[in-house]
Parts: C-alpha cells; structure tokens; sequence
C-alpha cells in the first residue's frame, strides 16, 4: 500500500506518466481497508443513480394525478374518493371546487350517489369554514343565493334546500309512486317565491292546517333570525312514513351573502 502512495505521488509531482502502476499491482497493493472504501463508494454511487432515476420518473409521468388542476377536477368526476376532501380543496381552489359539487349533485348513478355523499358534505363543510370572500361567494353560487337583490327569506330557504338535497332539490317518488312534495311553514309577512324544488310547493302559516301527503315530505319551519347576520332553521325530511330525519341549520350571512355554518341532527328515524 505505501508502494502504491509513493508512486501516486510521484505521479502528482510531475513524474513520467509511463511510471503509473498498472492495474493488477494496484490490485496487488489493496489491504481490506482499501477495499472496504472502493465498496462504500460503488454502493454510493449505485444509490445516488437509482434515486435520481426514480425521482426524475416521478416528476415526469403523464397520467400523474396532482400534475394539473384541470387532470385533478377529471380524475375526480371519476371517482370522488380519488383524494380526501381537505386535498381536494387545497389543490382545486374555490372555483374547481364549486364546479366539481354542481357536476356531483347530477349524477344519479347509484354507485356514485353512495361515494359521493359524505365527499359532498365535507367539501360545503370545509368551504363554510373558510370567511374569505373565494369560498364564500362559491358557495352562495352553490346554494343559488347570490342575488342580493333577493329578500333573505327565500334565499335562505333555498340555502337550506339544497344544503340537504342537492342542486337537483329532487327527492325519488315512494314505492307506490308517490311524489315528493315541500311544505314551507311561514310567518304571515314572508315574500313567497320560487325556490326550484322538483314537485309540488305548498306555503302554509305556523298552525294552518295540511292535509295528509301522498309520498315523501319536506318540510320548513319557520325561519328564526338571531341576528341580522344569524338565523336558523329546520327541516324535516321523510322520504317514507317511517323513514326521515330532523336537521337544524345554522347559517351566516357573510360579505352579503348566506351560507349554511352549522348543522345539527335532531333526530333520525
């Protein structure tokens, strides 16, 4: 080994190149600890190349889920269970976000409506959570609230409506094909208006009498402001005589516009 180092410096110090040891004495020279460093440094080597091919693969694949928004919003038209909803809004924005519920509320595909529902929830969820006036102003576009010209009332029933039905505020006929139909309990000054539900519309005062339904049944109580910028209301669903829910909603007028904060279950039959 020091044969081979004095040669090398020899080398380095300007000696005639023909001097140069040849291959088999620098074999010959090698001690284990030599050859323990030649290990280490291939083994290096070997490492540094397969990650730098593995890394420059990954940034380069065409079909690679997070490559664009626009590959993202149509992996997730897909399957809505591609990414968990706190990815989804963080890599889609307010506005991709919003086009992604309206494109999930049309689909009536059994197999999607079951993936879809709790995704749905949690993206208008996350959405309210955020007073910025992107996530806001996407969901009053939602909630088709947006009109400020528009007395509070209707909006805010309109807020709720599709809150728990979906833009399509449809609701499938019973088994003996009944269709469904919205009672809207009012106080006697409210404006009455369209509120786009897909069925019969029926606005009754608080103890007005109704008659018995026919099929499934929405229905609105009375809207209770507890601020000029805070009301509440509830809903009761049956989508069968011994199937329905109660729902209390909490909503928020932000930058002018109402969105639903808050929902509690009252009770599930």
């Amino acid at each position: 080994m020091q044969e081979w180092l004095d040669q090398l410096r020899g080398l380095f110090s300007g000696g005639d190149a023909s001097s140069f040891p040849s291959l088999q004495r620098i074999l010959q020279a090698m001690d284990p600890i030599a050859w323990t460093l030649v290990a280490l440094f291939s083994s290096a080597i070997v490492v540094g190349l397969v990650f730098a091919l593995s890394t420059r693969r990954s940034f380069l694949r065409p079909d690679d889920l997070e490559a664009t928004p626009d590959i993202t919003l149509a992996r997730l038209k897909q399957d809505p269970e591609k990414l968990p909803p706190v990815a989804i809004v963080s890599r889609l924005g307010a506005d991709a976000t919003l086009e992604l519920l309206e494109y999930g509320d049309q689909i009536n595909a059994k197999e999607w409506r079951y993936r879809w529902g709790h995704v749905r929830e949690e993206l208008i969820a996350l959405l309210a959570q955020q007073n910025a006036f992107g996530p806001t102003y996407a969901l009053a576009r939602y909630y088709r609230s947006a009109d400020a010209q528009e007395p509070d009332t209707l909006r805010i029933r309109r807020t709720g409506l599709i809150h728990k039905l979906g833009q399509t505020r449809h609701i499938e006929p019973d088994a003996q094909g009944g269709d469904a139909e919205l009672r809207i309990r009012c106080h006697p000054a409210e404006v009455q208006g369209d509120l786009g539900f897909d069925g019969p519309v029926l606005w009754l005062l608080p103890d007005e009498p109704a008659p018995t339904p026919s099929g499934p049944l929405i229905e609105m109580e009375p809207i209770e402001f507890r601020t000029l910028s805070e009301a509440e209301m509830r809903m009761h669903i049956r989508r069968s005589p011994i199937v329905g829910g109660g729902f209390k909603l909490h909503l928020a007028k932000r930058r002018n516009q109402w969105v639903v904060v808050d929902e509690e279950i009252e009770w599930v039959s």
